[in-house]
């Protein structure tokens, strides 16, 4: 077997001055061949990887916010600020499905806002809009409606304690039907 050499792809992604060594978990997978300079240095390393099953530790501030299940049961839970409501819904038991971990390559997280928060979110986005990936997965949504969302997409915030979010009475999850990932 012959010895690749590293690529010049990707050199230079970030000036020497901006590197830091890993210091967070499972930085382990980063090499080489992903483009990056070195398998053990890149600049901020939460904006780069997206951590799955991470977010907020147990210390993390809290809000209160209730879930309004498909059969129109009301679960009132305690979200963590800075997790999704995917993540959210993963540590409480609240069955959101999640099929893609949350990585806004599916539906089965859709979830409906009331207009006032969705209004809100909308304003805060970048260029008072979604992003294409989160429009083009809710194309493909169940019971779409003027304010839906993906759970994914949203990060839980302080001024959401009290929000009420509602869970469509289906999911289209094109892996099996009746499939519920676990989160890992």
């Amino acid at each position: 077997s012959s010895i690749r050499k590293p690529s010049s792809y990707g050199r230079g992604l970030f000036p020497k001055s901006q590197h830091a060594p890993l210091s967070e978990p499972n930085c382990s997978a980063i090499s080489t061949r992903h483009g990056l300079r070195s398998p053990t240095s890149i600049a901020s390393v939460s904006q780069i990887i997206r951590w799955h099953g991470g977010g907020p530790g147990p210390d993390a501030p809290t809000v209160n916010i209730t879930f309004i299940n498909p059969d129109d049961s009301k679960t009132p839970i305690t979200a963590r600020v800075g997790e999704t409501l995917l993540q959210t819904s993963h540590r409480t038991g609240v069955e959101m499905e999640g099929a893609c971990e949350g990585v806004c390559a599916c539906s089965t997280c859709h979830i409906i806002l009331e207009q006032d928060l969705y209004d809100q979110l909308s304003d805060e986005a970048e260029h008072g809009a979604l992003s294409e990936d989160e429009e083009d997965m809710l194309d493909m949504a169940f019971g779409l409606t003027q304010t839906s969302r993906l759970g994914c997409q949203i990060t839980v915030k302080e001024n959401m304690d009290g929000s009420v979010f509602m869970m469509p009475k289906a999911t289209r999850n094109f892996y099996v039907d009746g499939h519920k990932p676990t989160p890992h």
